[in-house]
C-alpha cells in the first residue's frame, strides 16, 4: 500500500509574522505574550501581520496577552532541608497560601541548584508558563550567558536581599534581631561567647555574624570575648561545635552559646548534655529561627524567632502586585521583624571579665577565611 503523504501546507510561523511586520522574532514574541513591554506602534503592527496571515500563539501565549496567566514560579536555593528549623517550608505555605487566596498558582522550579537545573529555571520563564518569579534565598540562576533577570518577567527575592541589584526584596532584620539577643544575653552577665557559624559566605550567616560583632562592640567587650566555629545551619555543625566546646578546660569556655540558626543549637546542647555539661547551668544557648519544636525541647530552647507567615505573605503580595502592573519600587527592602523569645536554655551568666586585650576572635578549631561577598545591611 503506497504511503500517504500529508499535503497540508502548515500554518505560519512566528517568523513569518516577523517578516511580514518587518521586525525581528523576539519582538513578535513579546507583543503576542507580554504587550505593555512593546512600544504601542510596533505592537500593533505585529498583531496586523498576525490576523493577515492567520497566526494563532499557543494557549499560554494568549493567557499572557490578555493578563489571565496567574502561575508564580518560585525557585528555591537548593534541596530543601528536612532539618527541625523548617523555615524554607514554612515560608513556601505561606506564599502559597496568600497566592491561592488572590487567585494564583505557585509552581516550584526546582529541588536543587546543578547546572543543568539553572537552565531549565531559565527554560520555564521563557517559556510562557509564568508570569513572575520568586527567588526564595537564592541568587539569580543563570545559564549560558543568560541570566533570569534578563527575561523580563516580574522578580521578587525572599530571604536574600537583592534589592541593590534592583529586585525588590523581603527579608528578616538578621542583624538588628541578633544584635538584641546578644545584648540580652550580655544584660544577663556573659562575658564569653561562642558563635557556631552558618555556611561560609551564606547572606544569613554574614548577617547574623555581624550583627554579633556589633553587639559585642557596642558593650565595649573585646575581640577577645568571642570565639567562632565553623558551622553548616544543620544538626552536624552543632554536634561538632559541642566537640570542640568540650575540648576547651572547663574554666575557660564560653558561658554563652549563639547559633546560626535551630538545629544547630539543638545538636550543640545534645553532645554537651550527653558529656554532662549542664544547659544552661554551665552554659545557655540561643538560637535562631524559631523551630516549632523549640518550646518541647529539654531545656525549652531560647530563640529568635523568624515571622515565617509574614515573609510568605509580603513576597506574595508584592509579587502579584508586580505582576498586575502596581507600581514597585525596584530597590525596594521590606524588613519583617523577628522576635527574641527566651526560654530554659539561657539563664544568668557569671559575668567573668576577660581582661581588656583585643586579640582577634578565637576559633575554636581551624575555620578557612570566608570568601569576599557583599555585605547587605
Amino acid at each position: 500500500m503506497p504511503k500517504q503523504t500529508d499535503n497540508r501546507a502548515p500554518g505560519p510561523s512566528i517568523a513569518d509574522v516577523a517578516r511580514e511586520a518587518g521586525v525581528a522574532t523576539s519582538t513578535v514574541s513579546r507583543a503576542l505574550t507580554i504587550p505593555g513591554r512593546v512600544a504601542e506602534p510596533t505592537r500593533l503592527k505585529v498583531e496586523a501581520a498576525a490576523r493577515k496571515l492567520g497566526y494563532t500563539a499557543n494557549q499560554t501565549a494568549r493567557n499572557l496577552r490578555v493578563g489571565t496567566s496567574r502561575t508564580i514560579m518560585i525557585v528555591l536555593p537548593e534541596e530543601i532541608y528536612t532539618g527541625a528549623s523548617q523555615t524554607v517550608s514554612e515560608v513556601l505555605r505561606a506564599t502559597a497560601h496568600t497566592l491561592t487566596a488572590r487567585g494564583f498558582s505557585l509552581l516550584i522550579a526546582n529541588v536543587s541548584r546543578a547546572a543543568e537545573t539553572d537552565a531549565h529555571i531559565l527554560a520555564v520563564a521563557q517559556g510562557g508558563t509564568v508570569a513572575g518569579v520568586l527567588l526564595m534565598a537564592a541568587d539569580i540562576p543563570a545559564a549560558n550567558g543568560r541570566s533570569l533577570a534578563d527575561v523580563g518577567l516580574p522578580i521578587v527575592s525572599l530571604h536574600f536581599d537583592l534589592s541593590g541589584e534592583g529586585i525588590p526584596s523581603v527579608v528578616s532584620n538578621d542583624r538588628d534581631a541578633i544584635i538584641e539577643g546578644t545584648a540580652a544575653l550580655i544584660a544577663r552577665g556573659h562575658r564569653r561567647f561562642l558563635y557556631i557559624r552558618g555556611r561560609l559566605g551564606n547572606y544569613h550567616e554574614i548577617e547574623r555574624l555581624a550583627g554579633v560583632h556589633a553587639a559585642l562592640g557596642a558593650a565595649g567587650l573585646p575581640d577577645a570575648a568571642l570565639r567562632l566555629h565553623q558551622g553548616d545551619f544543620e544538626f552536624t555543625g552543632g554536634m561538632a561545635a559541642g566537640e570542640a566546646f568540650l575540648a576547651i578546660p572547663a574554666a575557660e569556655r564560653p558561658t554563652a552559646v549563639i547559633c546560626a540558626n535551630d538545629d544547630t543549637a539543638i545538636g550543640f546542647i545534645k553532645t554537651v548534655i550527653d558529656a554532662g555539661v549542664g544547659v544552661p547551668g554551665d552554659v545557655s544557648v540561643l538560637g535562631f529561627d524559631g523551630a516549632a519544636i523549640a518550646p518541647f525541647l529539654t531545656p525549652s530552647l531560647s530563640t529568635i524567632q523568624q515571622d515565617t507567615a509574614g515573609l510568605g505573605r509580603q513576597a506574595a503580595d508584592l509579587v502579584m502586585d508586580r505582576v498586575l502592573g502596581e507600581p514597585v519600587e525596584s530597590r525596594l527592602s521590606l524588613v519583617v521583624p523577628c522576635t527574641l523569645v527566651m526560654r530554659g536554655s539561657v539563664s544568668p551568666g557569671p559575668a567573668v571579665d576577660v581582661g581588656s586585650g583585643h586579640e582577634e576572635a578565637r576559633p575554636l578549631v581551624a575555620t578557612p577565611a570566608a570568601p569576599q561577598q557583599r555585605e547587605t545591611s
